[in-house]
């Protein structure tokens, strides 16, 4: 009897699972049971509020040469690319979340990957990750503001004179703030800020920290032409305590066992005139800075309060591009002067291409480029750099450095 009975109940089971399929062929027991037993699945709501997604990117492709002159001094040839994936997600509450991926080997100022080690596989870093908050300020649409935090983009309005103290890759991690309005008659006034976590030690005392502020305006000019301008401050707190731990160490500033050995404070003016010459636009550059909490070269502040020795706190950098090669078959053509003095301004976030990067340098740069079509460049790009004050380097080292670019946007 018991096998008997064993054999029933497991002939039952079929007759109870026929049974439950054609009991959940009415409505509310089908639902009852998708219910109870269906597949965890993606939760739809996140197509509610995402408003919209979308994607960017581009590839460069880069023949670098560096010819030097100096004793001890090696020239470079490589074959470098530079590769970034960018994602822009629309929320509601005029919220966006921004990430970027891009190539390179972790350096604070260069997404550059050279072609090298017998063609290993190469890294992906985080290039930016940043939360950006714009809500509607004006209805007329004459004013805008933003809040952005995480490791975002340089919000502060520059221009290509601007490398003198930022290089274009350098993407600050904290905090910024902006705003811009339209005054009648065609004048607008603007202001933006960053908090920016510089480096955090445990065994520092006190982390370092980038605090900046820029106000400045735009004005319509005769002649179809415009001039921008903006003051700006930047108080670099603390970098005097701990060494910054950048990736990369750039030449220029003094340093005491690889911490800085001055204070920076430094003040920038920054302007652009932008007008036609015969449908062709043009536009002139300028960039003044000076670290006006510099203190001597022999590191004392009464040296520098008496004016008895050299601060080396100054730098500048003009120039022009005529042309603008961005839409099919446009071209553009520029020239620029820099000069950069040793402590002007932190070294490690200043361009990196002109001469081996930093400052303690002055010389010319030079490019010309080319649109076939509105997603590609052609460009060759010329620097003609040498060293400033020979005193904190054991020989003049003279840089003439040639870049073949070739870049693509999709």
């Amino acid at each position: 009897m018991k096998g008997e009975s064993n054999g029933m109940k497991k002939a039952r089971w079929p007759a109870a699972l026929v049974a439950a399929l054609l009991c959940a062929g009415t409505a509310s027991a089908q639902q009852m049971w998708f219910e109870k037993y269906r597949m965890k699945t993606p939760d739809t709501k996140f197509f509610e509020y995402l408003q919209r997604l979308s994607f960017n990117g581009d590839l460069r492709l880069r023949h670098d040469v560096s010819a030097k002159r100096g004793p001890g001094l090696n020239g470079r040839n490589r074959l470098r690319y530079r590769l970034r994936l960018g994602m822009e997600a629309l929320l509601p509450w005029e919220l966006s979340v921004n990430a970027r991926l891009a190539s390179g080997t972790g350096e604070q100022v260069s997404t550059n990957q050279s072609a090298d080690n017998l063609s290993s596989q190469k890294g992906i870093y985080i290039d930016q990750a940043y939360l950006r908050w714009s809500p509607i300020v004006s209805q007329e649409g004459d004013g805008s503001f933003y809040l952005q935090a995480g490791r975002m983009p340089n919000c502060l309005w520059r221009l290509y004179s601007s490398d003198l103290l930022w290089d274009d890759d350098w993407n600050p991690e904290g905090f910024g703030e902006g705003i811009e309005w339209l005054l009648p008659p065609g004048f607008t006034v603007f202001a933006n800020a960053m908090q920016v976590v510089a480096d955090e030690d445990s065994n520092s005392g006190k982390d370092q920290w980038l605090f900046s502020q820029q106000v400045g305006g735009e004005t319509r000019l005769p002649f179809d032409t415009r001039f921008k301008a903006a003051a700006a401050y930047h108080s670099w707190s603390d970098v005097n305590r701990s060494s910054l731990g950048a990736a990369a160490v750039q030449d220029g500033n003094r340093r005491v066992g690889g911490v800085l050995a001055n204070r920076f404070g430094v003040l920038e003016l920054t302007g652009q005139l932008s007008g036609w010459f015969r449908q062709t636009p043009v536009r002139l550059q300028a960039t003044l800075a000076r670290n006006v909490r510099s203190v001597g070269l022999d590191g004392t502040a009464a040296c520098a309060a008496a004016n008895t020795c050299p601060s080396a706190r100054d730098g500048y950098q003009y120039g022009a591009i005529i042309g603008e090669a961005k839409m099919p078959g446009t071209w553009e053509a520029a020239y620029f002067q820099k000069y950069s003095q040793t402590d002007v301004t932190v070294a490690d976030a200043a361009d990196s291409d002109f001469g081996d990067g930093g400052t303690n340098q002055q010389g010319q740069i030079a490019w010309l480029a080319y649109a076939p079509a509105e997603w590609m460049v052609f460009k060759a790009k010329y620097f003609n750099v040498d060293t400033i004050d020979t005193q904190f380097l054991p020989d003049n080292k003279a840089v003439r450095r040639y870049q073949g670019d070739v870049s693509l946007k999709f």
